[in-house]
């Protein structure tokens, strides 16, 4: 599988290369053809060729590139606090804090001919917890109105949001619920996309497959540091837009795995020490199932929307089967002449975790405890919690809009519910987070 992983970025780059060729073709061809209708036209001095309103007029090779090159992006400033000193969410604790979902990011669209374009985003976090760099890097080929084919380092498409993820502007909160937006997902993969778009009557219907890999180090609950590897990720999409009203289905599957340094130490030491049993009870690789579906209804003046989904998965310990759903709902109105949206959500995240640690280890040897205490970490998991958030937008212009918001966290005592928590605290698992957010495209 990795062999076929490294084919297909071989291939990526591959097209790449040719698509920049193929560019870099088109611009000569043209400076040829318009060098030739010069000719044969009446003699015009050389030194005059070089003068800087030919270099930059309507006709130029400069103005010709500039109009197949389109910037754009978006950036948001976040703050946060949470009310509870014992307990951190999301990267949150009892101290002010911007650097957690603050970003910027620049997208490049440049269109090679009429039919194959080229997309690249670039993104810088505050936050340690995610990678800086290059987010998305793909050809897009559409041979007619009803066809797009992508290849190349693509978002994966779980959710309503998930292309427009990390542009804060394009939804209601400032944080979307992590009861359904977690970070236990692959959020990107290499590989191929073919969406096909057509129309019933009224009904606008678009349906996508996919396929592709994912290999890289993530960061749970942000204290684990971990390599996550997705092998033959693929799924199927459909989507159904009448009016304002959008309703989305998803099926996704992959054969996952979750490594830390730590529980490959610990799964080798029981190993050599003949506990077969409770190593393969640590088994970080199995299949995974998600499933989502999506309604969301938009009018000038209010919003509706709703989100489901399901993971389940084989017999790996690290990885969490659960169910997860948010409602939310949003009115616009004009106090002095001012759009704003108030809105409120609720949501809930159910574990659905049935696995137990393997009673084989003698008591009193501090293997057991270290297995135990391992076990029980699960790296993911535990994490029942239902929340209630209400929020305010202003939208200061049609670039930039302000945002507040507060969150009621209500996890289930004796259960992580996606804080991180010193285990010497008496935590409750009930907080308060308050968020401000400045939402920019550009």
């Amino acid at each position: 599988m990795n062999g076929l992983l490294n084919m297909c970025r071989a291939a990526v780059r591959a097209l790449l290369l040719l698509a920049a060729f193929a560019l870099f073709r088109a611009t000569q061809a043209e400076e040829a053809d318009r060098a030739a209708r010069a000719n044969s036209g009446a003699f015009e001095p050389a030194a005059e060729s070089l003068l800087p309103k030919d270099l930059f007029s309507d006709d130029s090779l400069f103005s010709r590139l500039s109009d197949r090159v389109r910037f754009s992006g978006f950036a948001r400033l976040v703050g946060g606090y949470l009310d509870d000193g014992d307990a951190i969410y999301q990267g949150y604790d009892n101290a002010i804090s911007f650097g957690q979902h603050s970003l910027f990011a620049l997208q490049t669209d440049v269109e090679l001919t009429e039919t194959l374009s080229l997309t690249t985003q670039l993104l810088a976090h505050a936050s340690a917890a995610r990678k800086s760099g290059l987010e998305w890097a793909y050809l897009s080929w559409r041979p007619s109105n009803s066809w797009n084919f992508k290849a190349g380092k693509m978002r994966t498409p779980f959710y309503l949001h998930s292309d427009t993820l990390d542009v804060g502007y394009t939804y209601p909160w400032i944080i979307p619920p992590q009861q359904v937006y977690t970070p236990y997902l692959f959020p990107d993969f290499t590989g191929l996309s073919a969406a096909y778009q057509f129309n019933i009557g009224a009904f606008d219907i678009e349906t996508e497959a996919y396929w592709g890999n994912f290999d890289d180090s993530v960061s749970v609950q942000d204290e684990t540091s971990g390599n996550v590897k997705a092998d033959n990720l693929r799924g199927l999409i459909l989507e159904v837009q009448r009016g304002n009203l959008r309703l989305r289905a998803s099926w996704h599957h992959a054969v996952g795995e979750i490594r830390t340094p730590r529980l490959v130490r610990l799964v080798n030491q029981l190993r050599r020490t003949g506990f077969n049993r409770s190593a393969n009870s640590l088994n970080t690789k199995t299949g995974v199932t998600y499933m989502q579906a999506g309604v969301s209804y938009e009018a000038l003046d209010y919003f509706l929307k709703a989100e489901w989904t399901r993971l389940r998965k084989g017999d790996a310990f690290a990885v969490p089967a659960y169910d997860g759903y948010y409602l939310s709902g949003g009115y616009t109105f004009y106090p002095f002449n001012l759009p704003i949206t108030a809105h409120a959500t609720y949501a809930r995240h159910d574990d659905k975790r049935q696995d137990r640690p393997v009673d084989e280890i003698p008591a009193g040897m501090i293997l057991r405890s270290v297995y135990n205490k391992v076990f029980n970490s699960r790296l993911i998991g535990d994490d029942s919690l239902q929340s209630l958030s209400v929020g305010l937008r202003w939208d200061v212009n049609p670039a930039v809009a302000l945002k507040a918001e507060w969150v009621h966290l209500d996890g289930e005592r004796g259960k992580r519910s996606f804080f991180t928590v010193d285990p010497r605290a008496d935590f409750d698992r009930k907080a308060n987070l308050f968020l401000l957010g400045l939402e920019w495209v550009f």
